[in-house]
């Protein structure tokens, strides 16, 4: 899987974008290969594109909101702890059109300890996606519902989709 950022863009991007932070470290979104996933089985990618993109950023969104809800902070205090933007988390929760910035995904998969492989690819941050992680992204946003509270039902999916993102980038 290749990431749509190299380390030269990044570093511009950093320097043009006083809301990059190079503290976050020097490659955010990592690039990796099919290597890594085994060549034998190239029939699990997929071409990223819109097709695929706008269902991985809404389940992005859902599994942002969900472990903010699941953590009991508002989105205030997330920006607070993850130090990123209100206004950054508000879009990646709720507009599934908007791509977020690599220090976003970086500070978000850091703070909730999850894949900064798969939320690379939830965010549309590579050229490839796993097929594995976009079907189970659709099937996980389509079975949570927006709520303030977890219900068991939400927090079992909640923690069985996360293990799959952490097991995912494993494989």
């Amino acid at each position: 899987m290749e990431s749509k950022y190299t380390n030269d863009w990044l570093r511009r991007k950093i320097a043009d974008d006083p809301d990059e932070d190079p503290e976050a470290g020097p490659r955010a979104i990592p690039v990796t290969s099919r290597a890594r996933y085994g060549i034998a089985h190239p029939e699990s990618f997929a071409v990223a594109g819109e097709r695929t993109g706008v269902p991985l950023r809404i389940a992005l969104g859902v599994l942002v909101r969900q472990l903010r809800s699941n953590a009991g902070l508002s989105i205030a205090e997330l920006a607070e702890r993850a130090d990123v933007s209100e206004e950054d988390l508000r879009r990646v929760e709720h507009d599934p059109h908007y791509t977020a910035r690599a220090r976003l995904i970086h500070q978000l998969s850091s703070y909730f300890s999850v894949s900064l492989t798969m939320l690379s690819q939830m965010a549309g941050a590579t050229h490839e996606v796993d097929r594995v992680l976009f079907n189970e992204s659709v099937r996980f946003a389509a079975r949570s519902d927006d709520v303030s509270r977890l219900t068991e039902e939400e927090r079992a999916a909640l923690n069985a989709f996360v293990s799959l993102l952490n097991e995912r980038a494993k494989v």
